[in-house]
């Protein structure tokens, strides 16, 4: 039998979640039946370089080029590799989507296309034309991959035509590396002395860090803890004015991006997602797999899915800063419930494993392959 060959269409290999469930989608396809291959809009910075290993990627303007009068260029780089392809995969929401839906049209082959954010929450956040476009293009898509049931639920309400072609499929997380970088030991003084609290994203709106830290300001006269937000944005400035506006200097970390985030999370206390909506929310899972105990807001859509209500850490409701003090305050305050949690977190993480995850996409690649 001959492989699939699946070409994923990316705006740029960026450092964040979406990107990084993309690639390693792609890694995990079982090589004996499917050829991945990579459409980068705009060539830039490459991180996870390990991932690509072995996957032929083209680009198609370099980085500072991705402008509209270089969108004929971009267009005639994507054909070129979409005839070798047998299926196209939008790989990110938006863009990616968007062009896979046209290079599909224009080569006669499928498409496919991964939604990771609710997109009515998502589409709230860009300017109008994105919804229009969202409207236009996505009913063409052969199959929608979404990847929580929330996600699911988003997007037939503002696609309906979409409902019997919208697939369920959790995003791959690579547990036994993520276990083993947890291990590494960093740099003298990295980690603060103190037991600590920590989140871990970028540092925009969705994920609510300024709730995180209003209700940090809350808990500091009773706990000895600080808190660590690890990650980059354009919040970040924003998010500076509000510690020192809480009094919070010499409380709060801002640590910036890490390339190992697993070794923060295993020496946190307590790992906190604030946000307020998500699609399947990785780092959670990823705290999970590492054994820390979790307090998330119940945004729509992913973290109750992942933490199958309460079972697996403490939900919170969403925009609530002193529900969100009082969940972090009841697990800290509980050792017996900490200690059930950092020992079913590793369980309930292999449900997201490749084996189980990327093999479910691949049921969805068979579906609208035709010889398969």
């Amino acid at each position: 039998m001959n492989k699939a060959r699946v070409l994923f269409i990316l705006s740029a290999v960026h450092r964040n979640g979406a990107v990084l469930s993309t690639l390693t989608t792609m890694k995990h396809l079982d090589r004996s039946r499917f050829e991945p291959s990579l459409f980068v809009l705009e060539q830039g910075e490459e991180p996870w370089r390990e991932l690509l290993e072995g996957i032929p990627v083209t680009y198609g303007v370099a980085q500072g080029n991705l402008k509209a009068r270089y969108l004929p260029q971009i267009l005639t780089k994507l054909l070129r590799a979409a005839r070798r392809a047998d299926v196209l995969v939008g790989g990110l929401e938006m863009s990616p989507t968007f062009l896979a839906v046209i290079a599909a049209k224009l080569t006669g082959k499928p498409s496919v296309g991964f939604v990771r954010n609710s997109l009515p929450d998502h589409l709230a956040q860009l300017p109008s034309r994105y919804e229009r476009l969202t409207k236009l293009f996505y009913p063409h898509l052969t199959r929608v991959v979404a990847i929580s049931e929330g996600i699911k639920e988003s997007v037939t309400r503002l696609v309906p035509q979409l409902e019997d072609r919208t697939r369920t499929v959790y995003i791959p997380l690579d547990i036994a590396k993520t276990q083993e970088r947890a291990q590494e030991t960093l740099p003298g003084g990295t980690l603060p002395p103190q037991p600590y609290i920590l989140a871990v994203g970028r540092l925009e709106y969705q994920k609510g860090f300024d709730l995180l830290l209003r209700a940090f300001a809350q808990l500091k006269p009773e706990l000895p803890h600080k808190l660590v937000l690890v990650g980059e944005g354009r919040e970040e400035a924003a998010l500076g004015a509000l510690i020192r506006e809480l009094g919070l200097e010499d409380d709060v970390m801002m640590p910036g991006f890490q390339e190992n985030p697993y070794a923060w999370m295993k020496q946190a206390a307590v790992f906190v997602s604030s946000s307020r909506y998500e699609g399947f929310c990785r780092v959670i899972a990823e705290a999970l797999a590492v054994g820390t105990p979790v307090v998330a807001t119940d945004c729509p859509s992913g973290p109750a899915e992942v933490l199958q209500g309460n079972q697996y850490g403490v939900l919170v409701p969403t925009e609530d800063v002193g529900a969100l003090a009082q969940g972090i305050r009841s697990l800290l305050c509980d050792p017996e419930k900490m200690e059930t949690l950092e020992e079913a977190g590793p369980r309930r993480a292999r449900a997201f494993s490749p084996e189980v995850s990327v093999r479910h996409f691949e049921s969805v690649l068979n579906e609208v392959l035709p010889s398969r």
